[in-house]
């Protein structure tokens, strides 16, 4: 409504390193909605109209429920920076649940020659987690022995993680566990001591699109010891 909410505002936006593309003081209209539609193809969270103490026309607010334009309003400049930061972090929290299938974090894994408790699957072994992060959900396989196809010898996906008797979802270097691994359809018949044993290194199985995925939406949940073993890991199954 004036060049001083205005400047208020970008300075809040560039404080937040949120780009902007155009500015005006007044009412909202179809053309600016039309403006910021193009960040649909490419980020949606920027394709949103910051409207603090202005009018929005009702044609433009029809456009952009059509179009799936985001336009934000509020009379107090702290309101509209609490609105946007919020849908900031909704749009980030969907994205990691849609992209938690394809994600794996890196783990490099010892197993613990005395703490073998299930040979066949559900294979449930003790295991030292020397490098990375543990997580339910983690496609564990022997890098150093190659099935018939000529890829490392999958040994199953984490359903459980027991630490001291307590169920987790994660752990990190530095923790001993209890692991099961559920039988993955290329892993149905893999058994312990016959197809590996306690000399053979664990790790996540890691593909491109994997480590894509952890740098899109989990890249703040790594340490940079993690991303180190990730580089590691990349030589181990000869990502590019």
């Amino acid at each position: 409504s004036t060049l001083g909410a205005l400047e208020a505002l970008l300075g809040f936006l560039k404080g937040s390193k949120i780009p902007v593309s155009a500015v005006s003081i007044g009412p909202v209209f179809k053309k600016d909605v039309m403006r910021a539609s193009v960040m649909l193809e490419h980020q949606v969270e920027y394709a949103t109209i910051l409207a603090f103490d202005v009018k929005v026309d009702k044609d433009a607010t029809a456009l952009a429920t059509e179009l799936g334009v985001k336009i934000m309003t509020a009379e107090i400049i702290y309101h509209l920076f609490d609105q946007f930061t919020l849908y900031l972090k909704q749009i980030k929290e969907q994205r990691r649940n849609e992209a938690s299938g394809e994600a794996v974090f890196p783990v490099c894994l010892a197993i613990k020659s005395d703490c073998i408790f299930m040979k066949k699957a559900p294979i449930v072994l003790g295991c030292d987690v020397i490098d990375g992060i543990l997580k339910i959900g983690t496609p564990i396989c022997v890098p150093d022995i190659k099935n018939e196809d000529g890829e490392p010898l999958m040994i199953g996906k984490v359903s459980s993680i027991e630490k001291d008797h307590v169920e987790t979802n994660m752990v990190k270097k530095g923790n001993a566990v209890a692991v099961k691994f559920e039988p993955t359809a290329d892993s149905l018949h893999v058994t312990y001591g016959r197809h590996f044993d306690f000399n053979n290194t664990l790790y996540s199985k890691l593909t491109r699109g994997s480590i894509d995925a952890l740098k899109e939406n989990f890249k703040d949940d790594l340490g940079k010891e993690d991303w180190r073993l990730v580089i590691k890991m990349k030589k181990i199954f000869n990502i590019v």
